[in-house]
């Protein structure tokens, strides 16, 4: 699957869970707050969302992100535009033994192998 596609399928996904209201507010207020304090809500909530992820990801209500804290939501999304990032650099020509089902396409970005790794010092 090309990385264009996988892009594509993920901003889709994105778009299913967030309105585009909510993205933008979640990234004005990202833009408020410093790198480091970013940096620092991606970690505080990082358990949090990988928790959220695969509920949303293993078929549950894809509204859950309505009931979830602000700080939760941000954290959500600064890690989709991390992740995407990341992933498009890391597999520019993007990649043939991957899920094409949305969800896991999405579930993937939003799930590094980074985001997963036992935190140390914890």
């Amino acid at each position: 699957m090309k990385a264009e596609e996988i892009f594509e399928t993920s901003v889709k996904v994105m778009k299913e869970i967030l309105s585009a209201p909510e993205m933008s507010a979640s990234i004005q207020r990202a833009r408020r707050r410093t790198e480091e304090e970013n940096a620092g809500l991606l970690m505080k909530e990082r358990e949090n969302a990988n928790e959220l992820i695969r509920k949303i990801a293993e078929g549950h209500d894809r509204g859950l992100l309505k009931s979830v804290p602000e700080e939760l939501i941000d954290a959500i999304v600064l890690r989709y535009l991390k992740n995407r990032d990341i992933f498009m650099k890391t597999f520019p020509n993007g990649l043939n033994d991957i899920n094409p089902e949305p969800i896991a396409l999405w579930a993937a970005i939003m799930i590094s192998p980074q985001d997963d790794a036992p935190v140390s010092g914890a």
